[in-house]
């Protein structure tokens, strides 16, 4: 099971902040109610591959192949719809590539005769060329053209047009095409040019021909993962060619809702996470304007690996929840969700420091197994280990001298830490006491090997560490440094250090904590809950409606 997995709290901060409507799930509604949402969008866009600082993804493709299992036809993508430019249908596998000369990063080509207005009506012209024995290709334009060749500079186009076409091509106007960062080729399975977009309007589209039902084509460039809808190729500048899965917003939720949880929980369960996989993408259309695609496929939006791990479970689930989506006020919620909170949730405030969600606040998740993994874990660092990562993320405090929880929420969680070192201390506050050391939670509690139980009263113990403290010897009084000699409750003297070698930290839940928990999600549908009771108890006050 997967879940939204945000690592640095700055980005979750910024994404809060950006949601500009609410949204979030139903109270425990019988009858759910339909009422119009104009911003509830058909088709979605979907960033496969890409190139992007601001979340370090770097995924953007050269070249990749792709094909249907009944052949796909090639395209510009316009309104979010495929239109087709060359009415054949390619049914073999093709490469898609930005780089096709061979050492270099653009190539030359050479153009004959003019210009035309489709593709229909240069193709008795491209094969009589063809038949004079030059190697020719359409290519769209803003207009439609034909060229030759694939040369490496603008003397190798000249000369062959000189020596080459001038004399197989007699009467035909040649002239050499300069090189573009725009441009993108279709390749045919030995390499040779198929067709060739240079538009400067349109962006190329491809799509899996009619006769595919469903409509899904393959990219073999990551282990052949299949998916829905047509694809959209981008050449941005700076980077190699952006991939967009162009889809309606249910087919997406089919690619989403399976990554997100198992697919063998509750069918109560998989519709909350139905709907709100559904909700959140409501609410984060145009996260990546910038890139000029809605979400991303990775926990930075939602996992969405597309049709390969679809069930029919889950698309079951998304079929019967259609158009739902979690409200408050009438507008959608800010909804968030994740693996396990260890037997409570957590307000949004003591996570991501975000007021103004009252629905995002802490609730008891009692229906939680206790068995799930990661409910509860325990990790040792060293305190060498900690100096090191503190360092690298530019805090050098020196040796590690002690970590303090110092502020907790009623719920337990962490809220306020320290980190005091030789040349310094770090003070941590809501999910960066998690974030820092990359722990699976904000609910923690820390033990040290240098941790001693001091009698405070007949039955009282206080823990504290001996590192710094001043003890009367027979030398006079001393401060304690080093490594110690303590008698244990069994009277048994044994040496610890004075100062904390290795940091246990030992907790409950996985993930931020914020929304609906998915193991509790499972729990209560084990329990008799349905999906909007479910997510009614997550996030109070709000309700499922149906908005298209």
């Amino acid at each position: 099971m997967r879940f939204i997995n945000f690592t640095e709290s700055k980005l979750l901060k910024k994404l809060l902040l950006s949601i500009i409507t609410v949204v979030i799930f139903g109270i425990c509604a019988v009858f759910t109610t339909v009422v119009t949402y104009a911003n509830v969008p058909e088709i979605v866009r979907i960033g496969l591959y890409f190139n992007d600082s601001q979340t370090g993804q770097y995924t953007a493709l050269s070249n990749f192949s792709i094909d249907a299992a009944n052949g796909i036809q090639l395209g510009i993508i316009k309104d979010n719809k495929f239109n087709f430019l060359i009415p054949e249908t390619f049914k073999n596998t093709i490469t898609i590539s930005k780089d096709f000369a061979k050492n270099s990063l653009e190539s030359y080509h050479v153009k004959i005769c003019g210009g035309f207005n489709s593709y229909n009506s240069l193709i008795d012209e491209l094969n009589k060329i063809k038949k004079s024995g030059i190697d020719a290709y359409p290519v769209y334009n803003d207009e439609w053209q034909i060229w030759e060749g694939v040369y490496l500079s603008y003397e190798e186009a000249e000369k062959s047009i000189e020596e080459v076409l001038k004399l197989k091509l007699n009467g035909y106007k040649c002239s050499v095409v300069q090189p573009s960062l725009k441009r993108i080729a279709a390749l045919s399975e030995n390499n040779k040019v198929l067709f060739i977009f240079d538009s400067n309007e349109s962006v190329f589209g491809i799509s899996p021909s009619p006769e595919n039902q469903p409509k899904v084509f393959r990219i073999n460039k990551d282990n052949e993962k299949r998916f829905r809808g047509c694809l959209e190729v981008k050449r941005i500048d700076g980077s190699d060619m952006t991939l967009i899965n162009v889809l309606p917003l249910e087919e997406y939720l089919y690619g989403v809702v399976p990554y997100e949880i198992q697919a063998s929980s509750h069918p109560e369960a998989l519709k909350a996470q139905a709907v709100a996989a559904r909700t959140y993408s409501v609410n984060n259309l145009g996260k990546y304007n910038r890139l000029n695609f809605d979400m991303c496929g990775t926990v930075y939006s939602q996992v969405y690996k597309g049709y390969n791990g679809e069930t029919a479970a889950t698309n079951k689930a998304v079929d019967d929840t259609k158009g739902e989506i979690v409200t408050y006020n009438g507008k959608p919620a800010a909804v968030f969700y994740f693996s396990s909170s260890g037997g409570r949730t957590e307000d949004v405030k003591n996570v991501w420091g975000s007021t103004g969600y009252p629905y995002l606040v802490s609730v008891e998740d009692k229906y939680e197994s206790g068995t799930s993994w990661r409910y509860e874990w325990e990790v040792s660092y060293t305190a060498k280990k900690i100096a090191e990562i503190m360092a690298s993320r530019g805090f050098d405090i020196g040796n590690i001298l002690g970590i303090d929880v110092t502020k907790r929420s009623q719920a337990g969680r962490a809220i306020e830490l320290v980190v005091r070192g030789s040349k310094g201390e770090r003070v941590y506050k809501n999910s960066n006491t998690r974030s820092f050391l990359n722990l699976d939670s904000q609910w923690f509690y820390i033990t040290t090997d240098a941790d001693v139980l001091v009698k405070t009263g007949e039955d009282t113990y206080e823990k504290t560490q001996l590192a710094g403290k001043k003890v009367m010897t027979s030398s006079g009084l001393t401060t304690i440094s080093g490594d110690v000699s303590v008698v244990s409750r069994g009277n048994k003297k044994i040496k610890i250090p004075a100062t904390p070698t290795i940091f246990t930290f030992t907790g409950r839940g996985w993930g931020h904590a914020v929304g609906m928990s998915q193991e509790g999600a499972k729990g209560m549908a084990n329990n008799g809950y349905k999906y909007d009771e479910i997510l009614g108890h997550y996030f109070p006050g709000t309700k499922v409606e149906k908005k298209y």
